[in-house]
């Protein structure tokens, strides 16, 4: 098997899992934890098809340590630094919570200063440099080599892993700003909220399906949210406590037919309203 076509196989795969993962797990710390062996799994998978596969190449390995391995691995430590983010997290006020993620943001400033360099290198699309970052026997290394968390030399170079690193941190940065946002969106809300703007008339079920729909669908903030927040969004907005929907949405998982019944029922809704509507207007 040719390896982009293994690796668009296996990263598939690996994004279908970690989609099911987002939808079952009941908060970020679940989450980022599940998420990381997933992703881990895939990486083994692509290890033990290397161990087989001959590099036609010195630009076939470059593509593999520059192109492919970083997009499996950032999603590892992306991962684990989330886990340890929320971890670490402070239980108390807003503002020490806010210290806590602009202290984090400050640590991800300081590496890309660091490794200024390969950052520029990677963001303007810089190629003449390939053959010593990101072959395994380049002749000469320009810049300071750090511990990786990966060291098999026949699987790794010193500048895939830390590539990976630099794409994880991007997203790990946009993570932070998002808990940021959140956090500001809330103390902007008003102190006294006694009543719901509107009242839920269906059933809870039925909330709890749209609120799987819209976090699979990546609805709300770009995907980045759990279903446990878009839940508590809902319950605020219709008046209205969910229990323990992880438990609903595993009833909804196992039915044998109709799993969206709610969904499938405004689509059909909607769909009327159009055809009476066109009716009407000819």
């Amino acid at each position: 098997m040719l390896m982009n076509q293994f690796r668009t196989t296996l990263y598939a795969r690996m994004n279908e899992r970690l989609q099911q993962c987002s939808i079952e797990s009941e908060n970020m710390l679940q989450r980022s934890e599940q998420s990381f062996y997933i992703v881990e799994a895939a990486l083994q998978e692509l290890k033990t098809f290397l161990l087989d596969y001959a590099f036609k190449d010195p630009a076939d390995e470059i593509e593999f340590f520059k192109e492919i391995k970083p997009l499996f691995l950032k999603e590892l430590i992306y991962f684990i630094e989330v886990f340890h983010l929320e971890v670490s997290k402070p239980i108390g006020s807003k503002d020490a919570q806010k210290t806590y993620f602009l202290q984090e943001l400050d640590r991800i400033k300081l590496f890309f200063d660091r490794n200024n360099l390969l950052y520029t290198y990677y963001r303007m699309n810089k190629s003449h440099m390939d053959e010593v970052f990101f072959l395994r026997k380049g002749s000469r290394i320009p810049l300071l080599p750090e511990y990786s968390l990966d060291m098999d030399s026949n699987f790794s170079t010193v500048y895939s892993f830390k590539l990976a690193k630099v794409q994880a941190f991007e997203q790990l940065k946009e993570f932070i700003n998002h808990s940021l946002n959140s956090l500001d969106a809330v103390e902007q809300q008003p102190v006294k909220q006694k009543e719901s703007l509107s009242t839920w008339t269906d059933s809870k079920a039925a909330l709890i399906e749209l609120a799987y729909a819209l976090q699979s669908g990546g609805c709300v903030n770009f995907g980045k949210t759990d279903v446990k927040h878009i839940i508590t969004n809902l319950e605020r907005m219709f008046n209205i406590q969910l229990g323990n929907f992880y438990r609903v949405y595993q009833g909804m998982r196992i039915r044998k037919k109709n799993r969206t019944i709610f969904l499938d029922n405004l689509k059909e809704r909607l769909e009327k309203r159009m055809d009476d509507a066109d009716m009407n207007f000819y």
